[in-house]
């Protein structure tokens, strides 16, 4: 792409906005930042497109939520699917709603049906809406666990996961198809009173939170002692969360005030993300306040969530994304020994064995896909339409969690209902979570994880990136620790999965390595697991595993 020519080609065109031009403007003579703003398009990865807030191709602006919607649109209109229309959800992030009108304009613009919410909703209950309404996809606005600079832009399947590749490749030939914006049809009247606009509330809440409610395994377990702090990090779980809970019937349900509201600036935490520690302090003092038995933490989307709980000392421990996926299957398989015929539990391919481990014991089918839920919905797709399979669990090592098919997204809402009445099932046993954690370590190993994150950024990060694996992928290694490896090449093997830039080293001991570029940001990801008899020989393997794989495949690359 020719940074300056599409620079110039905003400049000139009316549908840009005269301020926006003007910033244009005022950097003609800084190269280096034309060249960032206009050197590609941004691309849909592992969860849609999702950039830095901004001007120009390489940001996420009305302009490219514009010509993406477009290009939606002439997808659902050549597939004849468009009067069944599209929902649409937003969360709490700088320019959500305008992004989120932008898209309902355009739709509008085609004469294709918007269902629109009133006000911020999560990832999840937008997967159920689409479903429920049985329209023809959704769009929700969200950058999910991101910086506050960054928004996004997902699509979702009539079925109500996220589309896969093959599935956005005719709607990706639509957008590059364009080559003006002049080529977007947009309604530019009051969208609210177009005939083909809806608008959607509480009657849409109360039939997800029902769907929620169905899930429970133990719905009549004892919860008045439990104790539980909730936050929402700012984000669209401060609805549905405690709501959820409290018509559970958990009556001491404590929530972090200062991020039990609406700021874009996520002033509480350096990042909105349920899986850094530092999202979960405040919570946890609120915890030690009230001695709570399990705390909480959801993202801006509510797709995600993160937890601590008490250790026997009385110290809160934080879990990882592997261990509370870990936790949940083993309690959906032995909290009620109730399991469905032909049950199957869905991973992703950089998620720990234990989980698996777990449930293949028990007996429960396990099968991996690619990273990124929307795999695990394409497979809940195929389940629905064979009939030979019920969808028991879907999971991913980065805490985004599934037990209905309600939705085909991970659910976050979903999730905290079952970790509360978890907590309150191992109390009754007078048992804290940790308790049962360690039981099943005790049982299958200790499995300790880690994820390493290397950023590029500028315009050639993704291309270092795959260069060091190809180099990588040309000189594999065939020991780690002294330990022999098989490699695993998702994208040059027959893996039964679609092609994509993976490599997983898997050792002898049941302990592997993965190497695999993001989808979403230009970050490349090392994913360590490592297994022993105790935590700490786990963790000291991780540590010499991640100094050799540094050492042999980064530095000399």
């Amino acid at each position: 792409m020719d940074a300056y020519k599409v620079y110039a080609e905003w400049l000139s065109d009316p549908f840009v906005k005269t301020e926006d031009k003007e910033y244009l403007k005022s950097i003609i003579e800084d190269k280096a930042l034309v060249e960032e703003l206009f050197c590609r398009d941004l691309s849909f990865g592992t969860a849609g497109m999702r950039g830095k807030i901004g001007v120009g191709t390489n940001r996420i602006n009305i302009y490219q939520v514009a010509k993406a919607t477009q290009a939606y649109a002439n997808h659902l209109i050549n597939t004849g699917v468009n009067e069944a229309g599209v929902a649409i959800a937003y969360d709490t992030r700088h320019k959500s709603k305008e992004f989120a009108e932008t898209a309902a304009r355009v739709l509008l613009g085609n004469n294709v049906p918007v269902y629109l919410f009133e006000g911020i909703r999560s990832v999840p209950e937008l997967s159920f809406t689409v479903r429920y309404l049985n329209t023809a996809g959704g769009i929700v606005i969200t950058a999910s666990h991101n910086p506050k600079e960054y928004n996004g832009y997902k699509l979702y399947s009539k079925y109500g996961g996220q589309l896969v590749p093959d599935a956005m490749m005719p709607i990706i030939d639509e957008f590059s198809k364009m080559d003006s914006f002049r080529q977007i049809k947009m309604y530019d009247q009051d969208f609210k009173q177009h005939p083909l606009f809806t608008s959607l509330g509480n009657e849409v809440d109360e039939k997800y939170y029902e769907a929620i409610l169905k899930l429970q395994r133990n719905p009549d377990i004892k919860k008045e002692d439990i104790k539980i702090v909730y936050s929402p990090l700012h984000g669209t779980g401060m609805y549905a969360v405690p709501e959820v809970l409290k018509r559970s019937g958990f009556t001491k349900v404590y929530v972090t005030a200062e991020q039990n509201c609406i700021d874009p600036d996520f002033s509480t935490v350096n990042v909105p993300n349920p899986e850094n520690a530092e999202a979960l302090d405040m919570s946890i003092k609120l915890a030690d306040k009230h001695n709570a038995d399990i705390v909480m933490a959801t993202d801006p989307d509510c797709d995600r969530v993160g937890i601590a709980v008490k250790e026997d000392v009385g110290k809160y421990i934080i879990l990882n994304g592997n261990q509370i996926g870990a936790l949940l299957i083993d309690y959906l398989i032995h909290g009620d020994g109730n399991i469905p015929e032909n049950a199957v539990v869905i991973q992703t391919i950089v998620t720990s064995n234990l989980g698996k481990n777990i449930a293949e014991k028990a007996g429960v089918e396990v099968r991996e896909v690619l990273t990124g839920f929307k795999y695990i919905g394409e497979m809940m797709t195929r389940f629905e339409e064979d009939k030979k399979n019920t969808f028991l669990f879907g999971y991913e090592e980065s805490y985004g969690f599934l037990s209905g098919n309600h939705a085909q997204d991970k659910d976050a809402v979903n999730a905290c209902l079952l970790l509360a009445e978890m907590a309150a099932f191992y109390k009754t046993q007078n048992k804290t979570v940790y308790d049962r954690l360690t039981e099943i370590y005790e049982q299958f190993g200790y499995y300790f994880e880690y994820l390493y994150n290397i950023t590029f950024e500028g315009i050639d990060g993704m291309a270092k990136m795959d260069n060091i694996l190809s180099k990588i992928r040309n000189h594999p290694l065939r020991e780690i620790d002294g330990e022999k490896v098989t490699v695993t090449d998702y994208l040059m093997e027959n893996t039964g999965l679609p092609k994509e830039n993976v490599l997983k080293f898997n050792m002898e001991s049941g302990s592997w390595v993965a190497l695999r570029p993001s989808g979403t940001e230009p970050k490349f990801k090392i994913y360590f697991s490592c297994v022993d008899k105790s935590m700490q020989k786990s963790e000291e393997k991780c540590q010499r595993i991640k100094t050799e794989i540094l050492t042999k495949l980064i530095t000399n690359n």
